[in-house]
């Protein structure tokens, strides 16, 4: 009869630790957020957040090489492209306004210290200038400006008059940058 009490004490315990698993069983299954479907809509949440980072960062991947390029690029227009002179600009000008035919009246220059936010270890030489030829000419001078291997930028054109025989004068401003003088 002993073992028959133990047993059923056993049996007892054994049947008590199940019914406290069940008890804890159904309270996760009704518990809030424990769905599947929940579940499921949330970990779709969570991968269209990882693609969007991912999207986002893409751009920033490899950004180390990208920088030693970039920098090779600078290092590159400042040599090739930017003057010591401001003769060096005049010249150039006046080269191409020779190879192409045009004249060229009262070319002004301002230079302009560097801002903040402007190329480093550069002056911005505003220039204005008015442009007599043919209207062919005239574009030619243009196109050269932009294509010249020196860096000019056209700001604005404006039709400044025209005289007998199909001449045109233009006036012309432009900016380039001249390396700071020490």
């Amino acid at each position: 009869m002993r073992n028959f009490a133990q047993l059923k004490q056993r049996i007892l315990v054994v049947v008590a630790v199940l019914c406290a698993l069940d008890v804890a069983l159904i309270a996760y299954m009704v518990w809030p957020g424990s769905s599947s479907a929940e579940r499921r809509a949330r970990t779709q949440a969570l991968q269209q957040q990882v693609d969007s980072l991912r999207r986002e960062v893409a751009p920033l991947k490899g950004m180390d090489v990208k920088l030693v390029h970039t920098r090779g690029d600078v290092k590159d227009l400042y040599q090739d492209r930017i003057p010591h002179h401001m003769s060096q600009i005049s010249g150039q000008i006046q080269k191409l306004s020779q190879d192409i035919g045009v004249s060229t009246q009262s070319i002004k220059y301002s230079i302009h210290k560097p801002e903040k936010g402007d190329l480093p270890d550069v002056d911005r030489l505003d220039i204005e200038t008015s442009v007599t030829g043919d209207y062919a000419k005239v574009a030619r001078f243009i196109n050269g400006l932009e294509q010249s291997k020196m860096f000019f930028v056209i700001r604005q054109i404006g039709l400044s008059g025209t005289q007998e025989g199909g001449l045109v004068t233009l006036q012309i401003k432009f900016e380039t940058y001249m390396k700071e003088s020490a």
